[in-house]
């Protein structure tokens, strides 16, 4: 079971690198917003391989391999919700042409 677990982790963490070099394409005040949101969930992705890692080789401390999982985890979505507001104050802040 643990081999599947890996896998899918790996799986994980590459498809969140494939996520940040889709997002890194962009330019500007907007490309940096994507980009933020990128390393977040790059962040995110990374922090199921430590829980995995984590509970194989400490598995006598599994409290402790989840609180740095999801310590690890709201940094991530922190990052992923500050590129997005940043976003969106850049979207509002553009006028419209209507």
């Amino acid at each position: 079971m643990e081999n599947i677990t890996i896998l899918f982790d790996v799986f994980i963490a590459i498809l969140s690198l494939w996520v940040l070099f889709k997002l890194l394409g962009y330019g500007g005040s907007i490309g940096r917003s994507l980009s933020q949101v990128g390393y977040g969930i790059v962040i995110i992705g990374f922090s199921q391989i430590v829980e995995t890692f984590g509970l194989i080789f400490l598995d006598k401390n599994v409290f402790d391999v989840h609180i740095v999982h999801r310590s690890i985890l709201t940094i991530g979505f922190f990052l992923v919700a500050w590129g997005f507001g940043s976003l969106m104050k850049k979207n509002q802040s553009q006028p419209s042409n209507k």
